[in-house]
């Protein structure tokens, strides 16, 4: 149990089970990791009004978030230097950055102002992502899925696994199917149209919206 210090405005000793611990760039982490905790204060409107502390209690940022788990920002945030003076301030709009945001010195000097555009983000394509993509009937249906529609070749079923990269959009539909490893002429457009068959799948999300994820995705015949 560690004493949290500092000026009154650190000084909301929440219980234990309140605090999310944060690390240096703060995503979420274990206490022993942290060096930032956050909690909930309550809501402001349709949002949620959370604020950031050093582990001795220093206010290092503090804004909105749509849920209550305090996972997406979403309005006005502001984030202060060590000493507290304010370090910059702006709009945040389902978790990323967005307008103008103005930036200052640890002694409040303006400096340059940074301009954010999210919808430059909508079409990033992750590779993890806070909630991965997944077929409806979960993994071990998808793969039997699979398998059941491959026509063996001479006869015969390979004795292989083959990994294929696809790509799962917003809506769950699959794109850009192709096997990367372990394939064969003659056998990976089989796969591939296999793999197509299962959509729609359910889609990735960050920070509580759907995102564009590709995975790796390995069958074993």
């Amino acid at each position: 149990m560690f004493l949290l210090l500092g000026p009154a405005i650190g000084g909301h000793l929440q219980a234990q089970e309140e605090q999310q611990y944060l690390n240096e760039v703060l995503a979420l982490t274990t206490r022993k990791n942290a060096a930032y905790y956050r909690v909930n204060q309550g809501r402001e409107g349709e949002l949620f009004k959370g604020r950031t502390f050093t582990l001795e209690g220093r206010l290092k940022a503090e804004g909105t978030y749509k849920d209550a788990s305090l996972t997406i920002e979403h309005g006005t945030f502001t984030f202060y230097h060590a000493n507290g003076k304010v370090e910059s301030q702006g709009e945040y709009v389902m978790g990323q950055k967005s307008g103008l945001w103005k930036r200052y010195d640890q002694w409040g000097r303006p400096l340059a102002e940074k301009v954010y555009d999210p919808n430059a983000l909508a079409n990033i394509i992750y590779t993890q992502a806070q909630t991965m993509p997944a077929y409806p009937e979960g993994e071990k249906a998808l793969v039997r899925v699979i398998r059941e529609r491959i026509v063996p070749q001479d006869g015969r079923s390979p004795k292989k696994q083959v990994v294929a990269s696809v790509l799962v959009e917003k809506t769950g539909e699959l794109s850009d199917v192709h096997v990367i490893e372990g394939g064969e002429v003659g056998f990976d457009q089989q796969v591939v149209d296999a793999i197509r068959s299962t959509a729609p799948w359910t889609p990735g999300m960050e920070k509580g919206v759907p995102v564009r994820v590709r995975v790796k995705l390995p069958v074993q015949f």
